[in-house]
């Protein structure tokens, strides 16, 4: 067998049986062609170069791409990932916390705790990543392969759109989204366990640092509050662009976190009297001033960031 043939072969096995004949004739037809009168060895090395590789060729021929997702479908395929992949990152980082702070929690140190959480919540969202593109991926890869030459599927784009374009500088990151849902979620599930999570340990004494009772008081209005902040971060999440009314609201739910902080906060009974005689008895240090400063901090790092959050939205919305 020359190398025509070897190389007709190679073009021909790679294609449907029913195609077989007519590409080896037209391909026969076509180096004779390109050699001419010239059937050397190197008129035939160059005749085949043109032609090209013969694995390329054949897919050419039995209209099947090589790649896995292609130009047509691309756009929609990155467009799926960046909508789908967050969405199911968030959703598993916060089932995974969850799951982690309701197993039992020793009186250990801080260090292991946090190492055990971040490994176990690091290899859920690992995990989640792999499945939800490799699912995606699947998924594009059948479309592509199953939709007739020339047509592109999901896409309906018309000019009149660009009517609904929103500047660049009013648009909401999908990363600030993501954290005020996680931070929402984490705020409730900390503020729920705080008397098993935020406790005092010395000699084998241990207490929670913070009151149960006074907990208990403000939890509706804990709850109530990250109600409405998981509802502001999902509208957020559709219109993905600071208009007034969101900026208002925004604005609105800022002020009354610092509010509902401050008035927790600022309870003279929140920290607990167990867990103030237990800190004093080790140390010399007025453990009242100590308190007391401790709260501050905390109150005027939450104003700070609400602060913060709030200007964002009325700037963007309301310099335009």
């Amino acid at each position: 067998m020359n190398l025509r043939d070897v190389y007709i072969d190679e073009v021909t096995s790679r294609i449907p049986e029913s195609m077989r004949q007519d590409v080896a004739l037209e391909l026969e037809s076509t180096i004779d062609d390109m050699t001419g009168n010239d059937p050397s060895e190197t008129a035939l090395f160059e005749a085949l170069r043109q032609l090209g590789d013969p694995h390329i060729l054949a897919a050419r021929y039995a209209n099947r791409p090589l790649h896995l997702i292609g130009p047509a479908l691309f756009t929609q395929y990155v467009n799926v990932i960046k909508i789908v992949l967050p969405i199911a990152v968030t959703v598993i980082t916060i089932l995974s916390v969850i799951g982690y702070l309701n197993n039992s929690i020793d009186d250990t140190s801080w260090l292991p705790f946090l190492i055990q959480a971040f490994l176990q919540v690091g290899a859920a969202i690992f995990n989640v990543v792999v499945q939800t593109l490799f699912w995606i991926t699947l998924t594009f890869f059948i479309i592509e392969r199953a939709v007739p030459e020339g047509e592109v599927p999901f896409s309906s784009w018309k000019p009149e759109q660009l009517k609904k374009v929103k500047p660049r500088s009013t648009s909401i990151s999908f990363g600030s989204i993501l954290f005020d849902f996680v931070a929402t979620v984490l705020m409730v599930v900390l503020y729920v366990n705080a008397e098993q999570m935020i406790r005092v340990v010395m000699n084998g004494k241990s207490y929670p640092l913070l009151n149960p009772s006074v907990l208990d008081r403000f939890l509706p209005f804990v709850i109530a509050l990250a109600v409405f902040g998981i509802a502001i971060a999902i509208y957020k999440w559709m219109v993905r662009h600071w208009t007034k009314p969101l900026a208002l609201w925004n604005a609105l739910f800022n002020v009354v976190w610092i509010v509902v902080t401050a008035l927790i906060l600022l309870q003279p009974d929140l920290i607990s009297s167990d867990a103030i005689s237990l800190i004093a008895a080790q140390i010399s240090i007025d453990v009242e001033t100590i308190s007391r400063w401790g709260v501050r901090s905390v109150l005027i790092t939450v104003t700070i960031v609400c602060i913060i959050d709030l200007a964002e939205g009325l700037i963007k919305a309301f310099r335009r």
